[in-house]
């Protein structure tokens, strides 16, 4: 059967959308992987302004695909978008290649079950979750396309009728030979899935521990389970002017001449059982040294949360409500309004007296302004040689920690303690032959 003429146009852009639609699936499920780092398009970064302080794109992905709706009879929604664009771009390139009309058919098919299924996906982002994923609406948009380039093409090819079929008319190419015309359709394709999963790798976050395999559970390993050499960090020098971070929540003795900076977002689960190590160490040592917390947003969906902790100091409660927040951790990395206004009441804190002063610009403004000064300090001070800044990071007496394992353990502090309380080497010339 030849395939007419008025269509052909419609048939490349269905195939195009459809590629697409693998590109876009493929990219959110690679950022969805990353833990939306860089919100859901891959290309976000930490906003200071009042009105991010508990939204983000990031945020909204993370909720509406990892949340109660993100499975369809156990079967991600991520992995059902994929195969329904494979299976209608493998369709269409059939249908050109082979010219037998019954896989236009089972496209069409295919897609208005697509259109059903996405219309209540789109339903329940709307009504339901009360977020919305930017990647999963720019994939319902594909959807909705397919489906009306195939209308389309059926209307097309409903008022066309039959082609007359010159007598000696050359052969239609089949097989591979039909495809030509689609080169640059799928060497796009090709190029920007290569492109995603460059984006995906640049822009992966690296939770500030170096080489460790996950356990059985998804969990990473108890850190306090560790042996192995104490080390610092060698692309760091030594922190100039540790006293900038000296001035927040501390424990220990004030006395002690050995202090160490602990900074921490309070979504990253490895900054969560660091902390349960420190606060292990510091229940045995808690004399041996300064412990000085700085609470860092590592993404801006943690911004909400650093402006609580820092009214829980003012008040006397940031450790509990910094335990209280790690607690509360789950796989979206940041809290909604209900859930954030629920943990500072949970430590006695007023949670709508809260809301109400992150409502207000006025109130707020100076708040957010300390948190970006505090955070340009941070910036300064543990963005390492290669341009990155990571969490946790951890300094005794302004010398980083290598971020590993066996570093970060009650065994290594002992020792890091004990060489911040170590005289310092007389210099070379006031040395002894």
């Amino acid at each position: 059967m030849a395939l007419p003429a008025q269509t052909s146009i419609v048939r490349r852009l269905i195939v195009a959308v459809a590629l697409l639609g693998i590109v876009v699936v493929t990219h959110l499920a690679l950022q969805k992987a990353n833990g939306f780092a860089n919100g859901c398009t891959g290309l976000g970064g930490v906003d200071f302004s009042a009105g991010a302080a508990t939204t983000g794109e990031g945020a909204g992905c993370a909720t509406v695909t990892e949340g109660e709706y993100a499975n369809f009879l156990g079967i991600p929604n991520i992995a059902l978008g994929l195969i329904f664009y494979v299976v209608v771009a493998g369709l269409r390139l059939a249908y050109v290649s082979r010219r037998d009309d019954r896989l236009r058919l089972a496209s069409a098919a295919v897609v208005g079950v697509g259109t059903l299924y996405t219309a209540y996906l789109v339903y329940l982002q709307a009504a339901v979750i009360g977020a919305f994923c930017v990647l999963c609406m720019t994939s319902a948009a594909l959807v909705l396309s397919l489906f009306l380039l195939h209308m389309i093409e059926h209307r097309r090819l409903q008022s066309a009728g039959p082609a007359p079929s010159p007598r000696r008319a050359a052969p239609e190419p089949r097989g591979a030979g039909a495809l030509r015309p689609y080169a640059k359709i799928l060497g796009a394709f090709a190029i920007l899935l290569i492109g995603t999963f460059v984006l995906a790798a640049r822009t992966a976050p690296d939770a500030g521990l170096a080489a460790t395999p996950a356990s059985s559970d998804g969990r990473v390993p108890d850190i306090r389970d560790v042996t192995g050499a104490c080390s610092y960090d060698d692309t760091f020098g030594p922190i100039a002017d540790v006293e900038r971070f000296e001035t927040g929540p501390m424990r220990g003795n004030p006395e002690a001449a050995a202090s160490v900076i602990k900074v921490f977002d309070p979504n990253c689960p490895h900054c969560r059982d660091l902390s349960e190590t420190l606060d292990a160490f510091i229940a045995e040592n808690g004399d041996a040294a300064r412990f000085y917390y700085v609470p860092f947003p590592l993404r801006q969906e943690s911004l909400g949360q650093i402006v609580a902790l820092k009214l829980a100091q003012r008040e006397g409660t940031f450790f509990e409500l910094m335990h209280a927040m790690f607690e509360r951790q789950d796989a979206t990395w940041g809290m909604t309004m209900p859930e954030l206004v629920e943990t500072v009441n949970s430590v006695g804190m007023d949670g709508a007296a809260f809301q109400a002063m992150l409502e207000n610009p006025e109130q707020i403004r100076p708040l957010l302004e300390e948190i970006q000064a505090e955070a340009a300090a941070v910036s300064e001070a543990f963005t390492n040689s290669e341009g990155r800044l990571t969490v946790p990071k951890l300094a005794f007496n302004g010398r980083v920690v290598a971020p590993t394992y066996a570093s970060y353990s009650p065994r290594c502090f002992a020792e890091f303690v004990a060489q911040a309380d170590a005289p310092a080497a007389p210099p070379a010339s006031a040395q002894a032959p």
